[in-house]
């Protein structure tokens, strides 16, 4: 009752100031007749759908949402992201429910997003990125997004929880699924912002006949809020489709590179709190450089209507190098990482009557692997810190079945299976001081098959409110040099395993008349033998347990305003610690906001303009498992947005941070608190950004 108590407060703070605010002006400008008008329209009946998804923008511009999947599923559309500009294509996620930005500003590594109650310091897998169906996570679990730039996307899905049964690996708590553009249409995009930054959108789609073409193309270049922090990027795509009779086949090709010859590191906190525009003094030689190539066939084949096939395989290579220098350490790191993906993914849709239901499906990733890591020590011995190249296989299989036994309910059980296998090509290098190639055993993991239930219901309690519920299993597993069972200190044998989490969701989707729809839900996800990873090396936590509360509104007020937000509580804890931490129970997880919060207004004066507000909001959150060393993290940003439609296009003028507030993200590599081991990175101040779009007929 207390937790339900506080949302309602957080609710209520976030939403009174801009509906009082509302209610001063349009009191005055509403007529009589518009006045009516609205209150006939609050007294209509308004049907809700067998579903749970929450789509902020415009419904016509959702290509494809899952509607089985019964819980906290949000929708993003392309109107809702073509105007926004980011140097990391990840910050897109912002206005999502739940979804937790880690904004490291360490160049071509610089922001990482993260859901449920999992954190995105270091890399510690904890959802699923699809790009068009096809995997964009790199071996760490960290997401991979630069090669795409907003005019080319037209939706965002995000999944939270642990009842899709159509991923497996990196689904820990649910997923992310990027829809690009598919249609026709001809767009060129120019901008100028603060920061000297430039940035060229375009995007090319038609259809003649039986033959699809779509090209997008991007570019960016900028200095950034801190000083030493410039950056280049480029994403070049293209897409080409058959149609037949009864089968499409497409061939999908993209290209990014993300160019960071400075990089302003992390700094002390003194320096943070007086000089956030600073570099940091041991990142002065800070650079890095990634590169994305990727190809991919996708073929679908309609039998009937009621048997369809879809198949997927591709090929796609992620190269990085980073020079880095962290608080403390003696000298400039050089990290390179390639990995080579080839995959497959198969799905079969039988609609077997109106009431039944069966789907099933099989995924193959292949990964091949190398590191390098190597770093001069304090004496001016070359350390290789790090250096393996292995073969990392994730197979999963699933079958579900889907029942309506009467128009208001609808349900739907699944079986998944995934199997885990990684091979070294030669031993694993984790050098010291002492000995700066030392080898360790090598014996990489290989999991015994995963069983994961999944469980989705639908219930209609009226027309306007839909119950829903899910259940299901999930997985963690080890990435990188972690997968090594042999410990990388004492060289002891120390078995590993994946980390099974067990969550379930309760939740109510009303739609209380034709402008007002709102979800509220209750989630609980536990799981055993957790562990983070920091700086790359395994740490085991133990017993955790994750639960919280999600709610979310849209709202039509009339023809002129209309308003969404969402509030994401959330509680993390370590339930029973490892026994090499026994003073870690109870405690709060890292990295976790104990909430996030996001409230937009959209108000449209005339057909020609469009006015945005969002604000952003995130709690505090503890840097280490001892809870030791304070609580950071916490802010509230203002932006906004002016849209100007011409006769050629629009003029667009977006404003970030309005406020100018100090907002920063830290980081601990150790789990003491102590001060001198916490990094800093201040995020962006005040900034802004004009664009012209010019759309060609």
């Amino acid at each position: 009752m207390m937790q339900q108590k506080k949302i309602a407060s957080l609710l209520a703070l976030l939403l009174l100031p801009a509906v009082s605010a509302y209610a001063e002006e349009t009191i005055a400008l509403e007529k009589a007749s518009e006045s009516s008008k609205q209150k006939n329209k609050a007294k209509e009946t308004v049907s809700v759908e067998l579903d749970s998804v929450i789509i902020m923008g415009k419904k016509e511009q959702v290509s494809a949402t899952d509607k089985s999947l019964a819980g906290s599923v949000d929708v993003i559309t392309r109107d809702e992201l073509e105007y926004e500009h980011v140097t990391d294509t990840l910050e897109l996620f912002s206005k999502t429910p739940g979804v937790v930005l880690s904004r490291y500003s360490q160049g071509i590594v610089n922001t990482e997003i993260s859901i449920r109650g999992f954190s995105g310091d270091g890399e510690t897998p904890n959802a699923k990125l699809l790009v068009d169906g096809i995997p964009s996570n790199l071996f760490s679990g960290l997401s991979e997004l630069d090669y795409l730039f907003p005019t080319n996307i037209q939706n965002i899905q995000v999944f939270k929880g642990t009842s899709d049964a159509t991923t497996g690996l990196f689904a820990t708590a649910g997923n992310y699924k990027v829809e690009t553009r598919k249609d026709a249409g001809r767009q060129l995009q120019f901008g100028y912002g603060s920061f000297n930054t430039r940035e060229m959108q375009g995007y090319f789609g038609d259809k003649q006949h039986n033959f699809t073409q779509n090209y997008a193309v991007g570019y960016r270049k900028g200095n950034g809020f801190r000083d030493h922090t410039e950056n280049e990027k480029i994403a070049l795509s293209g897409r080409w489709q058959l149609d037949f009779d009864q089968s499409t086949l497409a061939l999908s090709a993209k290209y990014g590179k993300y160019n960071s010859p400075e990089a302003p590191g992390y700094m002390p906190k003194a320096q943070a709190r007086t000089n956030r525009t600073g570099v940091a003094p041991n990142a002065l030689n800070d650079s890095g450089e990634k590169e994305t190539k990727h190809l991919s066939l996708h073929y679908d084949y309609f039998f009937n209507d009621d048997v369809d096939l879809s198949v997927k395989t591709y090929w796609q290579n992620f190269d990085r190098e980073r020079n880095v220098r962290f608080v403390g350490s003696p000298n400039v790191e050089n990290r390179l990482d390639e990995q080579t993906s080839t995959g497959l993914i198969a799905k079969l849709n039988w609609k077997i009557n109106p009431q039944w239901g069966f789907e099933t499906g099989y995924d193959i990733e292949h990964q091949a692997v190398s590191q390098f890591n190597q770093r001069v020590n304090a004496v001016g011995v070359n350390v290789i810190r790090t250096k393996a190249d292995y073969d990392f296989t994730a197979q999963g299989i699933y079958a579900k079945l889907e029942n309506t036994p009467v128009d208001w309910l609808r349900w739907n059980f699944a079986l998944r299976a995934d199997r885990l296998t990684a091979k070294a090509n030669e031993p694993i290098i984790i050098g010291t001081n002492a000995n700066p190639t030392r080898q360790i055993n090598t014996d990489l993991f290989d999991s015994p098959t995963i069983v994961q239930p999944k469980f989705n219901a639908f219930a209609n309690l009226s027309a306007q409110q839909t119950l829903f519920a899910n259940a299901g299993r999930s997985f963690q597993t080890l990435t990188g040099i972690n997968l090594n069972q042999f410990d990388a200190a004492t060289g002891a044998r120390t078995p590993v395993d994946v980390a099974v989490n067990d969550g379930w969701e309760l939740g109510l989707k009303s739609a209380w008349h034709s402008a007002l729809n709102t979800r509220v839900s209750y989630w609980q996800q536990k799981a055993k033998d957790e562990f983070i990873n920091i700086d790359g090396f395994r740490r085991p936590l133990g017993s955790t347990l994750r639960q919280g509360l999600d709610a979310s509104f849209d709202y039509q007020l009339n023809d002129y305003f209309s308003f969404w937000g969402n509030v994401s509580k959330v509680y993390a804890k370590i339930e029973e610690p490892n026994p090499q931490n026994p003073g870690f129970k109870g405690h709060s997880i890292r990295g976790i906001p104990d909430h996030t919060a996001s409230l937009g207004l959209q108000f449209t004066p005339h057909s020609d303009w469009i006015a945005r507000l969002h604000i952003d909001r995130q709690g505090a959150y503890y840097v280490n498992e001892s809870n030791n060393g304070g609580k950071y993290g916490a802010y509230t940003l203002t932006s906004a947005n002016i849209d100007y439609k011409t006769n050629w296009g629009r003029v667009s003028l977006l404003a970030n941070n309005i406020f100018d507030k100090y907002y920063e993200y830290v980081y601990d590599f150790t789990s003491t608190g102590a001060l001198n081991q916490l990094n800093f990175a201040p995020g962006a101040g005040r900034n802004f950004m004009l664009t012209a779009t010019v759309d060609f007929k």
